[in-house]
This record gives structure tokens, C-alpha cells and sequence, in this order.
């Protein structure tokens, strides 16, 4: 019983099979780079009348991989019959995502005849990845790491004494122009007298021998605040033009006309006088100018409150 189950064995191994199936391929290109698509070709042919069915899809097992080649899109199938037989076409388009020979996992071709299945194993079918990589990637030496980088901290000192310096600048130069223009915006005619009188004053013309010229000096002051303040007046008009130009502050001038016929043998008839006149022709200049003026205060008071009063009747 043994001895025939090991013959029925051996008969099973050795059995031929039904029908012949004839199998091409070719991949173009044979040999690729990663991530380059190429195309599997191949045909079958079986005795007339047989079917032919190739796989669909990469193997389930070779497709897990992550670098495998991975079929794209569907195989392109396309059957010719003629009178001895049939010819069955397949193109696959493939990925390859690793290097080396790499099996491109398809699964067996099936063939049918009067009932009977034959097994094509497509299990050869490979292509070759080619590395773009150097020869020998040992050989390459990195370069040297670069030196870390420095922040050196700015120093702002310097910028901000700059940035100081240059506001003082500025504040010194618009105090400078503030006091220009205050010095040179007019006073009020009897503010400048009384300016004009203390700087004349302080130069102690009188002490040093030049009593004369302390009164031109004075006399001349008075002569432009009556200019400025009595609307007929004028600096250029002679004595007795000035004198009968400021009829209407006479009253208030008194010692006017003496003055000035005094100032004027001082300065055109060369006539010396004693310290002691000078200080009272001095004197004298200043007290017209300050009567003149207080007349003038008294006037504009007075216009001043008529003016509320008719606001007040009104």
C-alpha cells in the first residue's frame, strides 16, 4: 500500500502539462533611476480557444514595502485569436523607489482550456534601479561646520550723546534767535528812552570830563521820543521847528525850549558847560519825556473809559 501511494506521488510530480503556454517580456528602459517610470510588456500565447487572464495589480505581499515598485494606473490588456492559437497583451506602468535589482511582484498568469488552468509564474519579472549617487559617497568629506554667530550687543551710548548734543544744538540756536528778535523788536518810545537814558548814565560822561556830550546825548533822546510819540514831530526838524511842532504837549513840557537852545550852543557854537548844568539839562530831558508820556497815559485812560461808558449806555 505503501509502496503504491509513492508511485501515484511520483506520477503527480512528474505529470506534464496540458497544454503549452509560451510567455515574452521586455521592460523599456531596462534600467531606470528612482522615481522613473518605465513599461513591462508581455505577451502570452495558449492553444486556441484558451483564456488568458493577466494580474491586475502588484502582489499584496511586495506592495507593502514603501521603496517596492508600485504599478500606476491600469494594465492595458489586448487579446489577437488566430487559427492556431491565441495571443494575449499586457503593459504595465511602473515607479521604482529603492536601488538594486528590484522583483516588480506580479502575481501568476492564468490560462484555461476545456476546463483546465495552467499557472504562468511571472515571478522573474525585475527591473534594475540605478543610484544617482557617487561611487563612493565615503569619499566625500563635509565641510567644515561654520563659526557660530556673534550678536555683539549695540552700543547705544554714543548714538544717544550724538542724538543730545544735537537737541542742545538746536535748543541753544532758537534761544539765540528768540533773544535776537527780542532785542531787536521796538519798545514802546518811552521804554526806549528810559533804555537809552541808564545806558548814557552808566557811561559816566560827566565824571571823565565830557559833560557836552552827556547833554547832546541826552537832549537827542528826548528829541526821538517826542518823534515817536507827537505826531507832528520829526527827529530831522530844527529847534524852533520842533518847538513849534509840539504846541499841543508844551503844557506839559516845561523847560522844553531852553533845553534845547542850550543843546544846541553845545553842539554847533562849541559852548563848554559845568558838570553841575549838565546833570540838571540831563535831569531836565528826562522829566519832559516822563510829563509827556504821562499826559499821553491820561489820555488813553481817559479815551478809554469814555469808551465803556458808551458800551454801558448802549
Amino acid at each position: 500500500m505503501t509502496a503504491l501511494l509513492l508511485f501515484l506521488l511520483l506520477q503527480g510530480a512528474t505529470a506534464k502539462p496540458q497544454f503549452t503556454v509560451q510567455l515574452g517580456s521586455r521592460v523599456t528602459p531596462d534600467t531606470v533611476t528612482v522615481g522613473q517610470r518605465f513599461i513591462l510588456l508581455l505577451k502570452a500565447r495558449a492553444p486556441r480557444g484558451a483564456t488568458i487572464q493577466f494580474p491586475p495589480a502588484v502582489d499584496s505581499t511586495v506592495a507593502k514595502g514603501p521603496t517596492s515598485p508600485q504599478i500606476i494606473g491600469t494594465p492595458l490588456f489586448d487579446s489577437v485569436p488566430d487559427l492556431s492559437g491565441t495571443t494575449r497583451t499586457a503593459a504595465y506602468r511602473f515607479t521604482a523607489w529603492d536601488t538594486g535589482q528590484q522583483r516588480l511582484g506580479l502575481g501568476n498568469i492564468t490560462v484555461t482550456l476545456n476546463g483546465k488552468t495552467e499557472y504562468v509564474s511571472l515571478a522573474d519579472q525585475s527591473v534594475f534601479v540605478r543610484s544617482v549617487l557617487p561611487a563612493d559617497t565615503t569619499q566625500r568629506q563635509p565641510k567644515p561646520p561654520r563659526p557660530p554667530i556673534v550678536l555683539v550687543p549695540f552700543n547705544w551710548w554714543p548714538l544717544i550723546a550724538l542724538v543730545a548734543a544735537i537737541l542742545a544744538a538746536l535748543l541753544a540756536w532758537w534761544l539765540w534767535r528768540w533773544y535776537r528778535r527780542r532785542r531787536a523788536k521796538p519798545l514802546p518810545p518811552f521804554q526806549e528812552a528810559e533804555r537809552e537814558f541808564a545806558r548814557i548814565e552808566a557811561m559816566k560822561l560827566i565824571e571823565s570830563g565830557e559833560a557836552e556830550r552827556y547833554v547832546v546825548l541826552m537832549t537827542d533822546v528826548m528829541r526821538d521820543y517826542l518823534a515817536a510819540r507827537v505826531e507832528s514831530v520829526q527827529r530831522s526838524q530844527t529847534t524852533s521847528e520842533l518847538i513849534s511842532a509840539a504846541a499841543s504837549v508844551r503844557p506839559y513840557a516845561a523847560g522844553l525850549e531852553h533845553l534845547l537852545s542850550r543843546a544846541d550852543l553845545v553842539k554847533f557854537a562849541r559852548e563848554r558847560i559845568s558838570p553841575d548844568e549838565a546833570r540838571a539839562l540831563g535831569a531836565q530831558a528826562r522829566a519832559i519825556v516822563r510829563q509827556v508820556e504821562d499826559h499821553f497815559v491820561a489820555l488813553e485812560k481817559e479815551k478809554a473809559e469814555t469808551t465803556e461808558a458808551e458800551k454801558r449806555a448802549a
